[in-house]
């Protein structure tokens, strides 16, 4: 059994979602946690469907509007 754990500072920018779905990919990881991922149970919906995960628990990022920066934020995929 494979563990990947990532802080992921923002999935928002294609760089880093390029990245994970690269390591995810090479490293073949039965159990995925990311931290600091910023986003909320639906837009985590979608990796867990792009990386063709089971199984996901997610603790969405706190904060809003434009003065207050999102931070926080975990998922947790498996199989």
């Amino acid at each position: 059994m494979k563990l990947l754990a990532w802080n992921c500072r923002g999935l928002g920018n294609a760089p880093a979602v390029r990245g994970l779905l690269r390591c995810h990919k090479a490293e073949e990881a039965d159990i995925l946690f990311l931290s600091e991922t910023k986003l909320d149970d639906k837009r985590m919906l979608v990796f867990k469907k792009k990386l063709g995960m089971a199984n996901m628990e997610v603790v969405d990022g706190e904060g809003e509007g434009w003065k207050l920066l999102r931070f926080g934020g975990e998922g947790l995929m498996w199989f």
